[in-house]
Formats: C-alpha cells, sequence, structure tokens
C-alpha cells in the first residue's frame, strides 16, 4: 500500500487535546458539543454552552469573555464551525457583534469518538465469536450471486456486512491477544491468581483455535475459488455505487482513492486468510501466536506450582515419618520403612578426628553410642547465634599474670646485673662462660632496638636506656642450648642522677 505522504503533516483539529494551557476547559467543551449534536441538538449558542459549564464546579466561575476567546481558538484550529445566528439579533449593535452558533466540525467528530474509545477501551471486553467467521463463510458463497444479481445498493450493503465483520474479527482477535502480550499481561500470566482463571482462559482459547481452523479452510477455499473476472466486476460495482452516494464538500474525495480503498480492503481479507507467494497468512500466524499463548500458560502455571510447593513446610510430614521410626518393633522393620519412604540411599562418608570407643573393625556402628558435630551451612550470610552469656571477671588471673611479669623483669635485672661492670656490658668478655639462653634472647632484643635508629639507643624491658658501640671484631658466645657467632658489640647504660 503506498503511503501518501501529502497527507502526513499535522492534524490541527487535534490540537486541543494536547494544548498547553486550558486543556480541561478546551475538552469540556468539545464533549458538551458532542453530546449535543448525539441528541440532535447540532448548534449551540455561547450562552448555551456557558450555562453547561457552570454546572461544573471547575468552571462556576468562568466569564463569558473567557469562553468567547476559548471558542475563537477551537475556530482557528478547525474544531468548531461558527454560523451567525440571524434570529437573535435586534439592534445593529448586536448585528456588527455577531451572534454566533457553534457546531462540530467533521473532523472533530471523529476525533471526539476516538477520544470516548480510548475511555471506555478498557471497560469494553473484546470476545472471540465464531459466528463472525460462519457469517464471514456464508457471504463468500453468496460472492457471484450478488455481484450478478444483486442491485448497487444491495452488493454496497453485502459488501459493507462482509466488511465489517471481518474487521470486528480482525479488532477483537488483536485486542484480545494483545492483553496477554503486553507487560501488564505478562504480569497477570506470572501472577498466582491467574491460576484459579487458567483452565478457562486455555479452554476459551482452545475452542476458538478449534473454530478458526475449522472455517478458515472453508474460507480459504472460498478465496481461491473467486475467479478474476468477478472479483474486477465486485471492484467495478462498487465503485459505481460509491460514486452514485451524494457527498458535500467536506466529504468529497476522488475515484482513484476509492479505488485504492475498495482495492486494500479486499488484499486485506484475501491475505488474512490465505498464504500466498511466500508470505504465510495472518490466520496461520495468529494459530500460531495462540499456541504460545496457551504454552505459555501452562508452563507458568506449572512453574507457580512448583514454587508453591517448595514453600510448603514439610514439617508434619517429618514429624510423620518420625512417628512411624519410633513405632517400629526392631531394626529390620526401621530398614524396610526407610527403604520404603527414601527409596536407595546415597551414602555420605565423612571424616572427623575425633577418640572412637574401639579400633575393632568388626563392630557394627548402630550398636556404637552416637557422636554429636556442629553443621555450619558453608554460605557466606550465615552467622552462627550468639548466646547471651555473662561476664567473667578474671581479676585473680590478670594479678597472677602481672605478678609473673614483674618477677621475670626482677629476674632479668639480677642476670644483667652479673654481666654488667661500670654500666657496661661487653661481649667480648663473655666469651669464656656458659652464658643462659635468657640472656641471649635479652642481648638479641636489645640489638634490634639500636639498629632501628641512627644513634643506636634504645632501652631495656626496665626502662634503662644504652648506647650499643659496634665492633668489626667477631666473638663466639658459648650458651647452653648451641653457640653464637656476632660483633662484639659494647653496651653502655646510661646512669641516671639518683645513682
Amino acid at each position: 500500500m503506498k503511503l501518501n505522504i501529502d497527507k502526513m503533516g499535522s492534524i490541527s483539529a487535534a490540537s486541543y487535546l494536547t494544548a498547553p494551557n486550558d486543556a480541561v476547559l478546551y475538552r469540556t467543551i468539545m464533549r458538551i458539543l458532542y453530546n449535543e449534536k448525539e441528541s440532535y441538538n447540532a448548534q449551540l449558542s455561547s450562552d448555551d454552552i456557558l450555562l453547561h459549564l457552570k454546572k461544573c464546579d471547575e468552571f462556576a466561575s468562568l466569564s463569558a469573555d473567557k469562553l468567547k476567546s476559548t471558542l475563537s481558538q477551537l475556530t482557528i484550529w478547525g474544531c468548531v464551525l461558527p454560523m451567525q445566528d440571524p434570529g437573535r439579533v435586534k439592534t445593529i449593535e448586536e448585528y456588527q457583534n455577531k451572534i454566533y452558533r457553534y457546531s462540530l466540525t467533521e473532523d472533530a467528530v471523529i476525533i471526539e469518538r476516538m477520544t470516548i474509545e480510548l475511555e471506555n477501551m478498557f471497560s469494553e471486553g473484546n470476545t472471540l465469536s465464531s459466528s463472525l467467521l460462519v457469517r464471514i463463510n456464508d457471504d463468500l458463497l453468496q460472492m457471484e450471486t450478488a455481484v450478478n444479481e444483486m442491485s448497487n445498493p444491495d452488493l454496497d450493503e453485502w459488501w459493507r456486512n462482509l466488511f465489517e465483520d471481518f474487521k470486528r474479527l480482525s479488532k477483537n482477535y488483536s485486542d484480545y491477544t494483545y492483553a496477554f502480550g503486553s507487560v501488564k499481561g505478562e504480569k497477570l500470566i506470572s501472577s498466582v491468581d491467574f491460576l484459579i482463571h487458567k483452565d478457562k482462559f486455555i479452554e476459551y482459547l482452545r475452542d476458538f483455535i478449534t473454530q478458526l481452523q475449522k472455517h478458515s479452510v472453508r474460507i480459504e477455499n472460498n478465496l481461491r475459488k473467486i475467479s478474476p473476472d468477478v472479483k474486477n466486476r465486485l471492484m467495478q460495482r462498487l465503485l459505481e455505487s460509491e460514486a452514485d452516494i451524494p457527498r458535500t464538500n467536506s466529504e468529497m474525495i476522488s475515484l482513484s482513492e476509492i479505488e485504492n480503498k475498495i482495492h486494500n480492503d479486499w488484499n486485506a481479507l484475501y491475505s488474512w486468510f490465505v498464504s500466498a507467494d511466500g508470505r504465510e497468512s495472518t490466520c496461520n500466524r495468529a494459530m500460531e501466536y495462540t499456541n504460545d499463548i496457551i504454552r505459555k500458560m501452562v508452563n507458568n502455571a506449572v512453574l507457580l506450582m512448583q514454587l508453591q510447593n517448595s514453600g510448603i513446610s514439610k514439617k508434619q510430614e517429618y514429624k510423620k515419618y518420625m512417628e512411624m521410626f519410633s513405632s517400629c518393633s526392631s531394626t529390620d522393620e526401621a530398614h524396610c520403612l526407610s527403604a520404603h519412604v527414601f527409596g536407595v540411599m546415597n551414602i555420605g562418608h565423612y571424616k572427623y578426628n575425633t577418640d572412637r570407643e574401639t579400633d575393632s573393625i568388626f563392630e557394627n556402628a548402630a550398636e556404637l553410642s552416637p557422636q554429636v558435630f556442629e553443621v555450619r551451612p558453608v554460605t557466606r550470610k550465615y552467622k552462627p547465634r550468639i548466646r547471651a552469656e555473662g561476664i567473667t571477671l578474671r581479676n585473680m588471673e590478670k594479678e597472677m599474670q602481672r605478678q609473673q611479669k614483674l618477677a621475670g623483669i626482677v629476674r632479668e635485672q639480677k642476670l644483667i646485673g652479673q654481666y654488667t661492670k661500670d654500666n657496661k656490658l661487653c661481649l667480648s668478655e663473655l666469651t669464656e662462660e656458659i652464658i643462659p639462653v635468657e640472656m641471649r634472647i635479652t642481648i638479641l632484643k636489645w640489638i634490634t632496638a639500636a639498629c632501628q635508629n641512627r644513634s643506636k639507643n634504645g632501652i631495656t624491658d626496665f626502662g634503662k636506656k644504652f648506647h650499643m658501640h659496634p665492633s668489626d671484631r667477631y666473638i663466639t658466645l658459648h650458651f647452653d642450648d648451641g653457640e653464637l657467632f656476632m660483633p662484639a658489640y659494647t653496651f653502655e647504660f646510661e646512669v641516671e642522677q639518683n645513682d
């Protein structure tokens, strides 16, 4: 179908729907004029419109001047058509002011009908009726008779009925299935509440698919049997019938446009039921799409049932099993019950370092006393439950540790005093003695502390400062557990003022 680019511009008559200011006022006026037109009161004066508006609380204080400017803007957009009312003119001044009566233009009527359909599209349900398929098939069987014997008005009426049934079938199916393909429909199918109505939807769709398969084959065969000559005569007579209908200037359309519309309507009907030129018919695609919807419903229902069953607590079931096991009179009976309830067991071997009652390999595990092990889940989010406990006072232990530390410092002071002369400790003078291990640990700590700064100074554990003098000469010190080859360091201790 070739598009007419010249007609793809903006539609000024629809400007009142998206007006940045006073959109509510514009739409209210248009709805008042539309409702009056439907009541066969096609023209209203500005005073009549103002009376209707003042019935709404929002426009109770609306002035006549504001209404007049609003009607002027609607006139500019081509939404309303003003007509001067000569019957109400009584003075020259009134004639000059031009009292108008307003009515909707044809474009505005169509737009208002569209807005009403949009407002009611969710309240009106679409049904999948197979009676439309039956009527379409019956009309196609009468096609040749209608072309040859009916008058132009009767043929035009026959064609309108045929195509209206087809449009209703296509629209109802597309609207009904769209509800399941939309985001809202996907959420509905995936919800738990949908399980209650699942069977009804599936049965409804399957019945329609069955009827569609049954009648679509007949319709396709009837369409294929129509000869090109009958089709061309139908197109020609429909064109003549449309041309004979008297139209106003606003409704005037060219014969070529009428011919294109008739051909497009026929091609739409033909392609909906007949597959040709490597193109699959819309009817076949519709059946595949409906089967996908049914399949999706069933799969989602299965998943929802699994999720529901997985969430059910098995506490009562396990409790019943425990009662059955506890009532077993022997171990063999319990083994049989276990095999019946749980089936073949997958044995898991666990190794744990613990004391056993016996090392005999002939002992049966069932005869040994049970051992309890704490098993924690291997997850990052798991946190062990913290039990509330009281605070234990360890003052006695702390005091004992303090006394031990002080005694160790005193022993260290006495040991150092044995090897110190004139506040100096020369390691070269200790080569002939067997030195205790504690003294070696102390000397190494001093060396480590002194090597951490350039001044080679340090402080002992009991707070006495010293300076380490390095030496290029190496010596061997003898200890209780071995020998140590090291430089002959000299430690000079700082003399306190009160000494």
